[in-house]
């Protein structure tokens, strides 16, 4: 059991009278609290870093899926403007296309950028969220050179239910959604809608660059985010039939998107450089029809394939010339990954110990088709075994394995891993972890046309890394009056060659380079408890160090540490209140190392309310559940960047409510 399922209210000693017709009244009951230490049990995990978060314990806070993950060690979240504006994940320290993205199991990485664009999911439509950190190239391959995480979207619930949110706040940006889920004799069907709509037109602090140790600033000092306005819509779809002595179930995740591309915060003057007139319009779909059963091979085994389609398409539109005798930028470009993915586990008894095998296979065609350069097609094929040993009635694990990944283009490649963990009790675990990498260059990083401030380099080179990691964890569920007690280290060191980054190669344009071999290297610390059912509190600080081997300067886009701290005050099923405060350090923002953005603190808050949980009001009547919430980002009203040329929104406030029914 999960040590944030506990409760612990103590231990109660009861004096009973002995005598013979007694009555209970002469003599009271007395009650004792008598505090203890009493310890827990770690989820089992396997011997690299991992960590689930579970959407519903962030009800009613108005977050978005980038800021759920930002609160999570070893997690940065690069962010390219406001609410609907691109969203990157950042995993010790990588670049967002060396994190490997699945939805519901499949990988929804951008055949054409390579990474994910956070913003494009819905969090209302998502369960829970899996993160690996440091590995996951034996499960994915090509592409978890930081991590991987699996986004689990919202299936049916067992029986009718429906849910649904609406809010509103700063800068025209109004957000709902809708879930239904439902049985229909043997068939399960939920369904999800999601929509954003915003005008984007926050006023942004112009940055202050740092260049070798002296400041430098734009005039005028602020200015508008103008043609930012953006329109969303997303939606899910998940049906399940059972068949045979398996499940058969078909998945489906679509988004549109559209709206205005101000692009980069680039000069002086009025318009602070931006674009005044692009537009981009997006839409991408990812469905796939998977079949789990019992292994067909095996006795003690399991079965599951899946097949998958991912479409995209995205279209720019920029009528006004960035240079003199240019012409007005028109892009339309198609991409389509389809594939196949297999896996058999089984489970065996050697010598009384137990013994798992984990072979994969997967293949997947990529296929480009853009209205200004020729079309391209890659494929893709991967084959992996995996190995776990417990021994000593699992207080020992020992797991080893290693994948053959081919991408067409480039040569094959072997990618081990070895892994260990001793746990001698349930409430510790020490484990270590070492693995090879690998990510080719995707479209984006190869053919990306112009934009007039983004474009590719069809000469990178494919990377390469070594992500070494070790870490403690503990778990107590009761220690004197507090309870639910998680405590985790983790060390890591990657070793890469020929990281891809995008940075900017002159004051307008921002492009893809190899920055040669660097090391990446730091520390993650967290911990969380609570002080009975009104107090939980939790904080994570990870500390990243990078050294390029070739001038000793640090990799571009990476914050030097990242301090996250959250309190919860309240009955959580009722009421609660919650503060957070998130500290950025400084920010380099070219590959020389002489200019960076400076450190950062940011403070939220967000006070919600259960109207069902109060009995004199007969909201029970007709919802089980109904919130109502208002949430303030961003109440020091600082300056943010995660990036010198992409400004965000200040001080802002939104209000809203969430019905279950």
């Amino acid at each position: 059991m999960s040590p944030g399922k506990w409760r612990s209210v103590g231990v109660a000693a009861l004096l009973v009278h002995a005598c013979v017709g007694a009555s209970a009244a002469e003599e009271p009951v007395e009650e004792i609290v008598v505090y203890g230490v009493r310890l827990g049990t770690l989820d089992a995990i396997p011997a690299a870093t991992t960590s689930t978060v579970f959407v519903d314990d962030f009800r009613a806070e108005n977050m978005d899926l980038a800021e759920l993950l930002s609160q999570t060690e070893g997690l940065a979240v690069r962010r390219f403007g406001g609410a609907g504006d691109s969203a990157e994940l950042s995993i010790r320290g990588s670049s967002a296309n060396q994190v490997a993205v699945t939805i519901d199991g499949i990988r929804a990485n951008s055949a054409l950028t390579g990474g994910f664009d956070l913003s494009r999911v819905c969090l209302p439509l998502v369960d829970r969220v899996e993160i690996t950190r440091g590995a996951g190239s034996t499960e994915q391959g090509s592409g978890a050179i930081g991590g991987a995480v699996n986004i689990i979207t919202r299936g049916a619930e067992g029986g009718p239910s429906v849910r649904g949110d609406f809010s509103g706040g700063a800068f025209g940006t109004f957000e709902g959604s809708l879930m239904v889920s439902n049985q229909f004799g043997a068939l399960d069907v939920s369904a999800g809608y999601c929509g954003l709509s915003t005008e984007g037109d926050f006023e942004f602090e112009r940055p202050v660059e740092i260049a070798d140790g002296v400041p430098s600033a734009f005039v005028p000092s602020s200015a508008e985010r103008i043609n930012n306005e953006r329109v969303q819509h997303g939606g899910t779809l998940s049906l399940g039939l059972p068949l045979g002595q398996g499940t058969l179930r078909f998945t489906d995740f679509a988004v549109f998107s559209s709206g205005g591309e101000p692009g980069i915060d680039s000069g002086n003057g009025e318009t602070a450089g931006q674009l005044t007139e692009a537009q981009s319009r997006d839409v991408s779909n990812l469905a796939q029809l998977r079949f789990e059963s019992p292994s067909f091979l095996r006795k003690q085994g399991s079965f599951e394939s899946a097949l998958f389609h991912r479409f995209e398409r995205a279209r720019f539109r920029d009528v006004v010339p960035q240079a003199i005798f240019a012409e007005p930028i028109r892009t339309d470009v198609r991409l389509s990954t389809a594939g196949l993915r297999m896996r058999e586990k089984w489970s065996d008894q050697f010598w009384g110990q137990s013994n798992a095998l984990d072979l994969r296979f997967d293949y997947g065609v990529e296929v480009l088709k853009s209205d200004d350069q020729e079309d391209r097609d890659r494929h893709r094929i991967g084959f992996a075994v995996i190995d776990t040993l417990d021994l000593f009635e699992e207080r020992l694990s020992i797991s080893a394995g290693a994948r053959l990944d081919w991408t067409q283009g480039f040569d094959p490649q072997v990618l081990p891993e070895v892994g260990i963990v001793y746990a001698p009790w349930s409430w510790l675990r020490l484990r270590a972890h070492a693995s090879r990498s690998y990510r080719a260059p995707n479209f984006d990083e190869l053919f990306r046309p112009d934009d007039g401030f983004i474009r590719g380099d069809s000469g990178l080179q494919p990377e390469d890394a070594w992500n070494f990691d070790a870490g403690v964890e503990l778990a107590v569920a009761e220690l004197g009056p507090l309870s639910e007690i998680v405590l985790k280290v983790s060390w890591f060191q990657r070793e890469i060659d020929e990281s891809i980054v995008f940075v900017l190669i002159n004051p307008r344009t921002i492009a893809p380079m190899n920055t040669g071999s660097a090391t990446s290297r730091g520390y993650e610390l967290s911990a969380a408890l609570s002080w009975t059912r009104y107090l939980e509190l939790s904080v994570n600080h990870t500390q990243t160090d990078s050294e390029q081997d070739r001038g000793g300067a640090r990799l571009a886009g990476q914050a030097s540490e990242e301090t996250s701290a959250r309190i919860q005050i309240g009955p959580k099923r009722v009421w609660k209140l919650v503060g957070e405060v998130q500290r950025v350090g400084e920010i380099l923002v070219n590959t020389g190392g002489n200019k960076s953005l400076p450190e950062r603190t940011v403070w939220n808050a967000s006070a919600s309310m259960d109207l069902a949980a109060l009995s004199f009001l007969p909201v029970k009547t007709w919802a089980s559940e109904v919130w109502v919430f208002v949430e303030g980002a961003n109440l020091s009203d600082v300056a943010v960047r995660d990036s010198i040329s992409f400004p965000q929104p200040g001080r802002r406030v939104t209000a809203g409510m969430e019905v279950s029914w």
